[in-house]
């Protein structure tokens, strides 16, 4: 369960699994659900991208939306208490200086 979070070199193709795998360059796994805990309670208002995140389906950002999540998630306060946290961050920071990468997230 938990979300899975993947860094891929080009536009994922969401069709298949095989598909999928070719054009990863990094990923972790959520196991505890702490990061599907963090994206369902986050607001709206404070953290756009964070929320928007589909905690039950597929999610694509790019190296923009990247960057805007990865200051979303520097501005939770207690980000850098949680490895999952940690993680999401150092990876968004990736794909934020990569124009031309994406970040796949997928939900339960």
């Amino acid at each position: 369960m938990g979300l899975d979070v993947f860094w891929h070199s080009e536009l994922p193709d969401l069709r298949s699994w095989e598909s999928l795998q070719r054009t990863v360059t990094e990923s972790f796994g959520d196991e505890h659900d702490v990061l599907m805990d963090v994206v369902t309670k986050l607001p709206r208002k404070g953290f756009p991208v964070l929320a928007a995140i589909d905690p039950y389906g597929d999610t694509v950002l790019d190296s923009r939306q990247c960057a805007s999540a990865r200051a979303e998630v520097q501005g939770i306060p207690t980000w850098r208490d949680d490895s999952q946290l940690v993680s999401l961050e150092a990876l968004l920071s990736k794909c934020s200086h990569a124009p031309g990468t994406y970040v796949y997230v997928a939900g339960d």
